[in-house]
Order: structure tokens, then sequence, then C-alpha cells
């Protein structure tokens, strides 16, 4: 390939990258706040009204699942695309930041069945597996998430992605990571790693849209 085709290419992947995250940002953040102004059960309930809340708002699970799913890809997607930018495919740094996006990907993925399957439970009358599952999609995936699929996705795209993201992200990426692993200990002992995992949530998310944000604003440059 000739270098202006090279560099063509790599234009290209930017572009997308950048706006993979930044769509893939917004997706995940509809999914974290939109049930907070649709008065969603935090704090639980009995098996009746659980089934009876999810019944009337079958459309919220399952449009959950979905934006959490493809948000989480299309976040993935721009790790990836980091990576092989970089030229760290078969790095050690890139094979973390890989098998870190697909591990994140996997229990994505397992939350997004049990969320949807809360309205199914109840649809059919089993009140009991809609709270059991109501309890998983809202309990587990914040004390599991820290534990190994975000730091290993942030440690990666850290150290192999410095040349395409610059010092400054690369740097807080790794920050990230660590962050995420303290929280995960956290969450063993005590409540409030489950806390600190939300809030990590949130600047993970502020991350990924300040890396996309780059990355198209620096190509259009």
């Amino acid at each position: 390939m000739s270098k202006l085709g090279a560099g063509e290419l790599g234009e290209g992947m930017a572009r997308w990258a950048g706006l993979a995250a930044v769509v893939g940002t917004v997706f995940l953040l509809v999914y974290f706040t939109v049930p907070a102004l649709s008065g969603w059960p935090y704090a639980g309930g009995t098996p009746t009204v659980l089934a009876s809340y999810a019944s009337d708002h079958e459309v919220l699970f399952f449009a959950g699942g979905w934006f959490q799913a493809v948000g989480s890809a299309l976040c993935v997607a721009f790790v990836l695309a980091v990576v092989r930018m970089s030229g760290t495919v078969v790095s050690f740094a890139g094979l973390l930041a890989i098998v870190g996006g697909a591990t994140l990907l996997a229990l994505v993925l397992a939350e997004a069945v049990v969320l949807e399957s809360v309205p199914v439970a109840a649809s059919s009358g089993d009140s009991t597996t809609a709270a059991v599952a109501f309890a998983l999609s809202n309990g587990v995936f914040v004390r599991i998430f820290p534990l190994i699929p975000a730091p290993m996705v942030f440690v990666g795209v850290g150290l192999a992605g410095r040349g395409v993201l610059g010092g400054w992200l690369a740097r807080s990426a790794i920050v990230l990571a660590g962050a995420f692993v303290l929280a995960g200990a956290l969450a063993v002992v005590t409540p409030v790693g489950v806390f600190v995992g939300i809030g990590l949530s949130v600047l993970q998310a502020v991350w990924f849209l300040a890396a996309g944000l780059r990355l198209l604003l620096r190509r259009r440059n």
C-alpha cells in the first residue's frame, strides 16, 4: 500500500473510531440516566411491586439492554481502533486492551440478558424470577466491572495508545485503571466500593468522550 493510501486509511479509521467513542458514550449516558427519570426502583421492593413496574415499563428494560450493549460495543471498537492505529496489536499492552474489551462485552451482554429477562418473567406471571433478575442487574455489574474488565481496558489502551491519544489521555487512562482496581477491592469489604465504582463509571464516560473528540478534531484539523 502506498504512503498516501496508508495515510488515508489511518485518517478514516481515526474518524470512525472517534465517532464510535462519542456515539457510544451518548448511548451509555442514556442507559444510565433515563431510568432515574422514570421512577426506577433502585431501592428494590417486593416481587409483586417489581413485576408490576417491569410490566408497565417493558420498553424501558428492552431499550436499556440495547443502549448498554451497543454503547459498550462502540467504545470497545474505539479501543481496538486505537490499538490498531498505534501498531501495538501484538504487544502485551495491546493484547491487554483486546482481551479486556472482549471480557467487558461478555459481561455487558450477560447483564443485558438478565435485565431484559425481568419484563419477560413479569409478563409470564413469574414475579419471583423477575425480582431475582432485577436484583442481579442492579447490584452485581458494578461489583464485577471494576475487578477485571475496566482495569484491563484502560491500562491496555493507556500504554498501547500513547502515540495516538496523546500523553494526558494515556496517563489518565492508567490512573483510571488503578482507581478501578481500588474500587473493586473496596467493594469486596464495604459498599463504599460500589459507590466509588459508580462514580468512576461517570469518569469513564467523560474519558471516552474526550478521547473520541480528540481523534475527530485532530484529524479534522
